[in-house]
């Protein structure tokens, strides 16, 4: 059995009154005060001169290859100037730069770079892995395989007006035969370590 501390109602019920009254004069105590300071210039405060913030965000996803602790992480990051004065229209002043979604035409613009930036060539192994995903569905390993398969899935979204090199990859049935000029590709490389590691 614990032990509970019990209080008259009597006692309970004036405890209960002292705390509204005190309650109630915090409050009018504070409307005069409030009407007291509007005369006031009402302070603010600036940041410094070429300060920002910023917003990170990671996601580390472990791969299963026995030995090896390797794990694939994607890392999104934004950046905002803060401005120096608190009543500064210097951001009011530029042009109104238009809203950017993510698009299937953009991932691909940056696959196509970052593939380019690792030695691959992004305008021919771009097409390959979506016939490489098309023929060999990934939907089977987990949250990262549905990602994959639904970003190198063309059809899975509305039309975007894609290249027809994009949108034909899709439905290519042999893949190295067609795409010769990506002689490895990137999701072969992955499917490569797994089989070396489990023989």
């Amino acid at each position: 059995m614990t032990d509970q501390i019990r209080v008259p109602f009597g006692r309970s019920v004036t405890i209960y009154i002292v705390v509204c009254y005190f309650m109630w004069l915090s409050r009018v105590t504070g409307v005069k005060n409030i009407t007291h300071g509007v005369a006031r210039h009402l302070r603010s405060i600036g940041f410094p001169e070429g300060s920002g913030t910023g917003i990170f965000f990671a996601l580390g996803v472990p791969l299963d290859i026995p030995g090896k602790a390797v794990s694939f992480s994607l890392t999104f990051e934004a950046n905002y100037a803060l401005p120096g004065e608190w009543n500064s229209t210097y951001y009011l002043d530029g042009p109104h730069l238009k809203k950017r979604s993510l698009n299937r035409r953009l991932a691909y613009n940056i696959l196509t770079n970052k593939l380019e930036s690792f030695g691959y060539s992004g305008k021919y192994c771009l097409p390959k892995m979506i016939c490489e995903v098309a023929n060999y569905p990934l939907t089977s390993n987990g949250v990262l395989g549905d990602v994959l398969q639904i970003l190198f899935t063309p059809s899975s979204s509305q039309d975007e007006n894609l290249s027809s090199e994009i949108t034909e990859a899709e439905y290519t049935k042999d893949c190295n035969y067609r795409y010769k000029k990506c002689p490895e590709s990137p999701l072969a490389l992955i499917r490569r370590h797994d089989l070396n590691d489990n023989s």
